[in-house]
């Protein structure tokens, strides 16, 4: 059995000796167990991403809590984006007596993988740039770039069946 660089195994005792009280704050604030779980993976991906910033911390605690913090907020802003789009689109469709307007992950939950619809969404809806979203993701910006032109194709091939 291969064993874990030093680093993997030190964020990995964080995770487990910070999750209950982590999940706990993530969902008092985002309402949702699931969003929760989603916002301290992406925490600790960006820890990981940036572990360096992270382990040699004074206080690697406060770091990833803080992380986590800036993560919540851009989720709900993305989270009010999106509920702002939905409204005006449904006005506009009440208005026009068009049935009113599905929510897009329910549009196309089946159709794109969670991967490719998170970061197809955070490019479309959220209006993140490559270099944001690169950032987050702890990759170059070609390679965030290569996954989003993926993302699409995967997308597209899928709509024309």
């Amino acid at each position: 059995m291969k064993r874990c660089e030093p680093w993997k195994e030190t964020v990995e005792k964080l995770y487990k000796e910070m999750y209950p009280a982590l999940h706990a704050y993530a969902r008092r604030v985002l309402e949702d167990s699931a969003l929760a779980e989603e916002a301290i993976q992406d925490a600790f991906c960006i820890a990981c991403a940036r572990r360096d910033q992270f382990l040699t911390s004074p206080n690697p605690q406060g770091w990833i809590m803080l992380t986590l913090k800036h993560v919540m907020q851009n989720t709900l802003r993305a989270q009010a984006k999106l509920k702002a789009l939905l409204a005006l689109d449904a006005g506009a469709k009440q208005a026009s007596g068009e049935p009113e307007l599905m929510s897009v992950d329910l549009l196309f939950c089946d159709v794109s993988d969670s991967e490719d619809f998170r970061l197809l969404k955070q490019i479309a809806l959220e209006r993140c740039t490559i270099l944001e979203l690169s950032e987050e993701l702890g990759v170059s910006v070609e390679a965030c770039k290569k996954r989003v032109q993926r993302a699409r194709k995967r997308l597209q091939k899928k709509l024309k069946v």
